[in-house]
């Protein structure tokens, strides 16, 4: 009976044994399954929220485009190409700083701008560019108060209006979907 016992219990160790070394085994493995994942998982989420973030610095970007765009376009349309004498307050408060504005937000966060814009925004600064130097040169160095508006528009630059519907719309398009 001694050498019965022995066996039972030889075996039931070697059985309790194997089957620790491989619940051991099989933990690791699942330890290591999991870390992987958890790894992927971290990554596409930093990925995910990378995108969301520049979505929403392209939106913010694009709105006060599309806001100084408005402020210009409506300037033009109601004040400035009607006033009979230069107006310095106008001219300033409105043109003047619009277009600064819109260009230079375009210069330093133009890296916010989906890649179907970028065209469309170097017309928009190379037009801005030349309006504001010939502000500053007319209004600044030659204190011209004659010329009641400045336009480049003759000089070869004409404002890119396809930049403006390109901008207004993306602005509408992004924002519907960071918002919905």
């Amino acid at each position: 009976m001694s050498e019965l016992m022995k066996q039972i219990l030889g075996s039931s160790i070697i059985t309790t044994l194997l089957t620790s070394i491989i619940v051991y085994y099989f933990h690791k493995k699942t330890e290591r399954q999991n870390a992987l994942i958890k790894r992927e998982f971290d990554n596409l989420a930093q990925k995910d929220n990378a995108h969301f973030e520049w979505r929403k610095n392209t939106v913010e970007l694009l709105g006060q485009v599309y806001l100084h765009l408005n402020r210009t376009s409506l300037g033009f349309k109601n004040k400035y190409s009607g006033i009979k004498d230069y107006d310095p307050y106008y001219e300033d408060e409105v043109i003047y700083d619009s277009n600064k504005h819109i260009r230079d937000l375009l210069i330093e966060k133009g890296h916010y701008l989906p890649p179907e814009l970028l065209d469309e925004a170097s017309r928009l600064v190379e037009h801005f560019d030349v309006w504001l130097t010939k502000y500053n040169q007319t209004r600044l160095v030659e204190k011209d108060i004659k010329t009641k508006q400045i336009y480049v528009g003759p000089d070869g630059f004409r404002f890119p209006e396809n930049a403006e519907k390109m901008f207004k719309e993306k602005y509408i398009e992004m924002f519907k979907s960071l918002h919905t």
